[in-house]
């Protein structure tokens, strides 16, 4: 926002939240409204946001804006942060008939005034963002003197502190609380934004905080999927991928997921998953040779010609899947890369044929996920997690021999 804007607002509270209603022309939420690229620290996860939750229904109300005339659209919650917003109340002369107490005019006073945006504040739609993305677009090409321009939307601002990480999660928290609440949101929504979901919370944290998943190196594929295309060859998983490889790392009860976990429980499994990366960075040949050594791309991997699991996101998972269940029965984290290691790891062999690789259609098996961790612990010498991942790995190796 580049100059001063004054908006007439009513202040308000809710629970710990302060806020302010108000009224934005559409001109006002084209110009001021922007994209939330900073809520996070990698740029590329904040574009995959506005990807992901905005941009896939906002043609849809674009049309919806440019032929009806009796067009409305629901109230914006709109974040703020940074900048030195202002609101200041209003003198309230109230008429002579109206029999209004003392306590009553104080009520009014204290609730109507004047919220002063200076120019550096950022705004973004916390809820509405596909209404700001189709109201931009229906203004594309329309004329300054365009009566379109002059439509309103009800707005409600609230503020978090852009400085510490407490303002940008509690924003995160009310994103996903509001759109929970209103319908069900996209996996996708949940890995960028949720603070309750401790997957999702570290997740997060691992794109921000390791070096494997700088957007330098674009490593992670923001995708709505868990695969990689056949055509990619830079990622080594998705961020759906690694939100799964995270839940698989846990292991045990996922009510990690449904409320969120105390800050001693997300930094425990923040520091195995990182632990986690590191070990394969140091002891898998592979990795070192295409990330420590610069020697290639993760998609030389990913051939007809050698297939490596652990740059598949299926086999990831399967041998993240596998070091949980070691590390469980007391196995350190260092011993439990290295006893997998010496499992077979190029999955066009014939010990993945029908369990991780379609020998016949040449491609990806997946969903199968406890069979492949049972095959890759049978390999390794391991004892399967127990006895029906075993026996469904049996039928499904013998059910393949027969076909």
């Amino acid at each position: 926002m580049k100059t001063s804007t004054l908006l007439p607002a009513i202040r308000s509270r809710v629970g710990d939240w302060n806020f302010y209603v108000t009224t934005l022309t559409f001109s006002e939420v084209a110009e001021l409204i922007k994209a939330p690229d900073e809520i996070h620290e990698r740029k590329q996860l904040a574009d995959w946001i506005q990807r992901e939750a905005i941009e896939a229904h906002a043609e849809a109300i674009e049309v919806y804006i440019k032929t009806s005339s009796q067009r409305f659209l629901g109230s914006l919650i709109v974040g703020v942060y940074g900048g030195n917003p202002d609101w200041s109340p209003l003198k309230v002369k109230v008429p002579a008939h109206e029999d209004v107490s003392e306590e009553q005019l104080l009520r009014i006073e204290g609730t109507l005034g004047l919220l002063h945006l200076f120019g550096g504040e950022k705004l973004f739609a916390i809820d509405g963002q596909h209404r700001v993305a189709g109201i931009k677009r229906a203004l594309i090409g329309e004329p300054a003197e365009s009566l379109l321009r002059d439509d309103c939307v009800s707005a409600i601002f609230v503020a978090h502190d852009p400085n510490t990480a407490e303002g940008k999660a509690r924003t995160r928290r009310l994103f996903t609380t509001v759109n929970t609440k209103a319908k069900s949101i996209a996996r996708t929504q949940t890995i960028a934004l949720d603070e309750d979901n401790g997957f999702a919370i570290v997740t997060r944290r691992l794109i921000d905080a390791h070096p494997l998943f700088s957007d330098e190196g674009k490593r992670v594929l923001y995708a709505s999927t868990g695969a990689l295309p056949a055509t990619e060859a830079k990622a080594i998983t998705s961020v759906v991928g690694l939100f799964e490889l995270v839940k698989d790392l846990y292991g045990g009860s996922k009510s990690f997921d449904q409320k969120r976990p105390n800050d001693e429980e997300i930094d425990n499994h923040f520091e195995f998953c990182f632990a986690y990366f590191e070990a394969l960075l140091a002891h898998v040949p592979e990795y070192v040779e295409v990330f420590q050594n610069a020697n290639g791309q993760p998609g030389d991997y990913r051939t007809g010609e050698r297939n490596h699991l652990l740059f598949r996101p299926a086999g990831q998972r399967a041998f993240a899947r596998a070091v949980q269940l070691l590390v469980a029965r007391g196995v350190t984290l260092t011993d439990a890369v290295k006893v997998l290691l010496t499992a077979e790891m190029d999955i066009l062999k014939d010990a993945w044929h029908h369990v991780l690789w379609n020998p016949v259609t040449q491609t990806m098996v997946t969903g199968t996920m406890i069979v492949a961790e049972a095959q890759l612990l049978r390999l390794a010498g391991q004892d399967t997690r127990n006895t029906s991942s075993a026996k469904k790995l049996e039928r499904l190796l013998e059910s393949a021999s027969k076909g």
